[in-house]
């Protein structure tokens, strides 16, 4: 009843009455001693936590907020990692409402700031492409680079812009450097198969790789070999650097490029060059020392001084071949020994631990594999520093957990099960792309394992990319969302009918050198190539109800 309150209202009035006088009389509140240790914790900065007030607050003012102030609230949402997709969602729509106000440098702030969180919608598409023609009219190389790079890092489908932004390429090429491997990659990415474009950037880079050092080479080989396209000279020049140490005197990431570039290339002589590289990338793994090759001038060598361990080099390699979608035995073996005898290390197990396993579980195959694989595992839920590990490396031990499920390991499937529930309660720290690797993940356990922690985790706010569209047929294709991924429908195809389309994106396949061409017929999807992570992705959608058709 009313009258009840009234005793509670009043001890209420008087605490905040009591709270002012200490403050005006600048004594400290008697509360205040107990809240001095969670301040200095930091709980609230463990947590992501941000006061309810202020997320209130920018949602309300959103769609008031003036474009500098949207531009900084993202700024702020950044920082703080958030996953707020409803925020998201408004500012999303300020900017499309209001696109006019905004200047080309806030536009391109904007797109950065939205890739950066992972987020994009049909707002945001429309936005930029309406305001496309004033951002690429007099744009900088740089600008162009980056409204390349953040659309197709947020998977805007590129019919809706691509062709008012590939002009303005052509005509800034001749002043493109650092930026060229990075065009390459993303006309890639958005599967936008312009081969005279890509031809042209590969031609640019060469004429001034001589200006540059060997680690932009190894980004630009790499970056033009994804493209399935042969090119004699830069195949030359890349069997030419691995013949001459490459694999030894090149920081490991750089010596992976070219090793991954040469992977994917069906030109004489690449395949022998590749197995080079491997042999002394291995060797440098197992700590086996091996001079460098001199060289004769013609290319700067990159000289490495690595004061790393041997665990965080096969730490940072694996990071790196699980980026480029590298399978190597030889090298998944020398990592995976390193990591093995780093789990005495405790500054290891603490900070790189969990990361090394799911890139391990990520890139290996058979049974071998994978019992070590389950071992590693084994003793990172089993350490002590489990407690302390962060939501983004429980996820990333969860995923391992699941990865190897899929070979039908019944030890795994328990350890993928009892990761769910701490993964779950961490779910509110991670920030979009994590969530949505996590939801994906656990989709693959079932209803009957997954039980109450995949409900919670299906309630949270969640929003897919764009689905990959690409520059043939399938661009005029619907999209459905299922879950945290997005799939195209077919044309035709009703509500009730469950069946989609996913295409082949960058790290769906392992490098490997193109497929035969065969006239007037799509290129075959080889199963043994896809990646663990593709499967995991289809699994998903199969247990959804969903029947998909995986296409190059």
């Amino acid at each position: 009843s009313s009258s009840s309150l009234v005793p509670v209202g009043e001890r209420l009035l008087a605490a905040m009455w009591r709270r002012a006088a200490c403050h005006a009389r600048g004594r400290r509140p008697p509360w205040a001693p107990c809240m001095t240790p969670m301040l200095a914790r930091g709980i609230a900065d463990r947590t992501n936590g941000v006061a309810a007030s202020l997320r209130f607050r920018r949602f309300w003012d959103a769609p008031t907020m003036e474009p500098d102030v949207v531009v900084r609230t993202l700024g702020e949402l950044e920082a703080e990692k958030s996953s707020d997709v409803q925020l998201f969602f408004a500012l999303s729509n300020r900017f499309y409402a209001n696109v006019e106000e905004f200047f080309p440098p806030q536009v391109d702030d904007v797109l950065a700031s939205f890739a950066r969180l992972r987020y994009a919608d049909d707002s945001l598409l429309r936005g930029f492409a309406g305001r496309l023609g004033d951002l690429a009219s007099d744009a900088s190389p740089r600008r162009v680079v980056r409204l390349l790079h953040h659309a197709a890092a947020l998977q805007l489908r590129p019919h809706a812009w691509i062709e008012g932004l590939l002009p303005q390429i052509r005509r800034q090429l001749p002043y493109l450097r650092e930026g060229l491997p990075t065009v390459l990659a993303d006309l890639h990415a958005l599967r936008w198969r312009v081969p005279q474009l890509a031809e042209l950037c590969l031609t640019q880079g060469l004429l001034i790789a001589d200006e540059m050092d060997d680690v932009f080479f190894t980004r630009l080989f790499e970056r033009w070999s994804r493209h399935g396209l042969s090119h004699n000279e830069v195949e030359a020049q890349a069997i030419e650097l691995a013949q001459q140490g490459g694999g030894s005197s090149l920081d490991p990431r750089d010596a992976l490029n070219l090793l991954a570039g040469l992977r994917r290339s069906s030109g004489a002589g690449c395949s022998e060059a590749a197995r080079q590289v491997e042999a002394e990338l291995s060797a440098r793994l197992e700590g086996v020392p091996k001079a460098a090759k001199s060289k004769d001038g013609s290319r700067k060598a990159v000289a490495v001084s690595s004061t790393s361990s041997p665990a965080e080099e096969a730490a940072v390699a694996l990071e790196w071949m699980q980026r480029l979608a590298l399978r190597s035995p030889r090298l998944w073996r020398a990592c995976a020994d390193n990591v093995e005898l780093a789990l005495q290390d405790r500054q290891f197990m603490r900070t790189q631990l969990p990361g090394a396993i799911c890139a391990l579980a990520a890139l290996g195959s058979g049974a071998e594999e994978s019992a070590l694989v389950s071992a590693l595992l084994s003793a990172a839920v089993d350490t002590a520093a489990m407690p302390k590990y962060s939501a983004e490396q429980v996820l990333d031990l969860f995923r391992a957990a699941c990865l190897l499920r899929l070979n039908g390991n019944a030890g795994d499937a328990k350890a993928a099960v009892a990761l769910l529930a701490p993964a779950a309660r961490l779910a509110s720290q991670l920030p979009l792309p994590g969530r949505r690797a996590l939801l994906e993940a656990a989709e693959t356990l079932g209803e009957d394992a997954g039980g109450e922690a995949l409900a919670a985790l299906r309630a949270l706010p969640m929003a897919p990319l764009p689905a990959l569209a690409g520059s043939d047929m399938e661009a005029d294709w619907d999209s459905a969302e299922v879950g945290p991924q997005a799939l195209l429908r077919p044309a035709g195809g009703g509500d009730a009918d469950r069946r989609g389309v996913r295409l082949v994106g960058f790290g769906d396949m392992f490098a490997a050198p193109p497929p035969a061409a065969t006239s007037g017929k799509a290129a075959v999807v080889e199963p043994s190539l896809t990646t663990p992570s593709c499967r995991l992705a289809l699994r998903a959608l199969e247990l959804q109800g969903w029947k998909v058709e995986l296409r190059s």
